[in-house]
């Protein structure tokens, strides 16, 4: 039976590893990191990087397990995003500098997801991925579910914003009450840029 947790460090490895399955074929993923020679690497350092900061600032990170590991993962930031550690904003420098163009694809990404976030405090959802082995049972509406019930629990958040660069996605998340506030082109990639607000408290 698969559970949903929160995410501990002694996850770290396999839910990178079971993110990297999940993003591997992704557009915006591809766009920012490149495919080709190196890029599962370049791919694997960047979600170690964001789940250790994540962790290290106690913001949302949830993963979706049976008795064999873990099948998939989400996470995110809370209403309030703080710095990151200093040595993980610095090794994060570092990354982005040995990617060449990744600042200025960055810089892409956030002017649109700038434009169509909203202004209320929200909970931000920046990742959710399922190992591709087990798709189609539900571990990604439950792992939404339960990232958008922790965002439901503050009474500073409004709602969850994300954005997603598979078509196929769109209406996964409409169908959970998401709708679009935004998109845009990066490449050959489009970003669509979508919100739940809660109900009013």
């Amino acid at each position: 039976m698969t559970k949903i947790t929160t995410s501990a460090p002694s996850d770290l490895d396999e839910a990178v590893a079971c993110l990297v399955a999940a993003f591997e074929q992704d557009p915006l993923t591809g766009f920012l990191l490149q495919t080709g020679t190196g890029y599962r690497d370049r791919l694997t350092r960047f979600f170690s990087l964001l789940m250790r900061a994540r962790l290290a600032l106690d913001m949302p990170v949830l993963v979706a397990r049976d008795g064999d590991g873990i099948q998939g993962a989400a996470m995110g930031y809370s209403t309030v995003p703080p710095a990151w550690p200093t040595a993980l904003a610095e090794e994060w420098d570092r990354f982005e500098r040995a990617v060449p163009g990744f600042s200025d694809r960055m810089a892409a990404y956030d002017e649109i997801a700038a434009q169509s976030k909203p202004a209320a405090p929200h909970y931000y959802l920046g990742v959710l991925g399922v190992d591709p082995d087990f798709h189609g049972r539900g571990i990604g509406t439950r792992l939404l579910k339960a990232f958008a019930g922790l965002s439901n629990g503050d009474q500073l958040s409004s709602g969850v914003y994300l954005e997603t660069s598979q078509a196929s996605n769109v209406g996964f998340y409409e169908s959970a009450g998401f709708a679009e506030t935004g998109r845009g082109n990066l490449g050959s990639a489009t970003l669509w840029c979508m919100y739940l607000p809660h109900a009013p408290r």
